[in-house]
């Protein structure tokens, strides 16, 4: 009987110890919250802002901001300090490498809601996602922290009980508080900045392309094609802007380079995507608050490979001046001048001598 007992007392110890250790670990975790689940930043501590799935939401959620950037890899060398100094308040930057509109979107519906200080949405919409299926996530991109984005507190298991999460980062952001590193965060400037990741230029864009091909046929942009763009541009932007008049959204179509244009001229999609591009225009342009811009017909830019790390990436220099041209107004498209553009942008790109780009 005594051993009985004996072993009960063990258990009920062990047990005991098991729950003080993992409420141990648990409670670093909540404290620290290098995710920002549970609150912003606390003060002493560093916080490194370097996994946007899983960081993002939470600063949607617990940060104090009016306006925000959001967007794919497109949108992460945005500088904040510049959209604050043009469009004043405070930015938050909140990118999705890879996110399709949906993630964007739905992102963007979080911070209304979370946040009814927001007052401004600057997002580039990426070209390439116009004729997307409108409910398509990036589940390509690793496992989608979606514990983090629900309010189910019983999942958050997978985040308060994670040893990398206890072991590689709360512990050592404890550890420097008695240090003498800086407390604070990532400036959003930083925030996912790829520049020193990358290089520039026509060798790197082109690569070992020798030439472009005539297309072997022209695809058209059919009904099918157009109820796609239809559902996706109206689930994934319109409703949201009709929803909430209060908030100015400023969109705008990612001005990809002249290699891209070429590659898809070669294919027989660059029509297609012109008319997709254009539809997208007269659907987005029916919400008094979005104000819709495309940079496509700034030749000076696509066509210059120095601006581009590949066919679609350019440098932060272009995010910068795409600010500023936002905030001036220029290259918005209205209902009076969005066809001129469309025609522009049309005869430029089909009847571009691409082979010339060739060294």
């Amino acid at each position: 009987m005594k051993v009985k007992e004996k072993s009960k007392k063990w258990l009920i110890a062990a047990l005991a110890l098991a729950l003080v250790i993992l409420t141990a670990c648990a409670g670093i975790i909540i404290y620290v919250d290098p995710y920002f689940h549970y609150h912003a930043p606390i003060s002493g501590l560093y916080y490194e802002l370097d996994n946007e799935r899983s960081q993002n939401d939470g600063i949607i959620k617990h940060f104090e901001y009016d306006g925000m950037i959001i967007g794919t890899s497109m949108a992460e060398n945005f500088k904040t300090s510049e959209a604050e100094e043009l469009f004043g308040g405070t930015f938050i930057k909140v990118p999705f490498a890879g996110g399709t509109y949906k993630e964007q979107n739905d992102n963007i519906a979080n911070a209304i809601e979370a946040n009814p200080n927001l007052k401004t949405v600057i997002r580039p919409l990426d070209y390439a996602y116009l004729m997307d299926d409108p409910d398509r996530v990036r589940d390509d991109l690793g496992s989608y922290p979606d514990y983090l984005y629900d309010n189910n507190p019983f999942n958050d298991v997978n985040y308060i009980f994670n040893k990398d999460i206890l072991f590689n980062i709360c512990l050592p952001m404890l550890q420097h508080t008695n240090s003498d590193k800086k407390s604070g965060i990532t400036s959003f400037d930083d925030y996912a900045n790829w520049m020193d990741e990358v290089e520039f230029g026509a060798d790197v864009v082109l690569g070992d392309r020798t030439e472009y091909k005539s297309p072997e046929s022209v695809q058209p942009f059919v009904d099918e094609v157009k109820e796609m763009v239809e559902a996706n541009i109206t689930q994934n932007v319109t409703d949201l802007a009709k929803a909430n008049p209060d908030v100015d959204f400023y969109y705008y179509l990612t001005p990809y380079s002249i290699a891209w244009w070429g590659s898809q001229v070669e294919l027989g999609n660059a029509n297609r995507w012109i008319e997709a591009e254009k539809y997208a225009i007269e659907l987005m342009l029916e919400c008094d608050n979005i104000h819709l811009y495309s940079f496509n017909n700034e030749f000076d830019i696509t066509t210059n490979l120095d601006n581009y790390s590949d066919e679609c990436h350019h440098g932060e220099w272009i995010n910068t001046q795409n600010l500023a041209w936002i905030y001036s107004g220029t290259d918005e498209l209205t209902a009076e001048n969005y066809e001129d553009y469309i025609a522009v942008e049309k005869d430029f790109y089909l009847n571009y001598d691409y082979n010339s780009l060739i060294r």
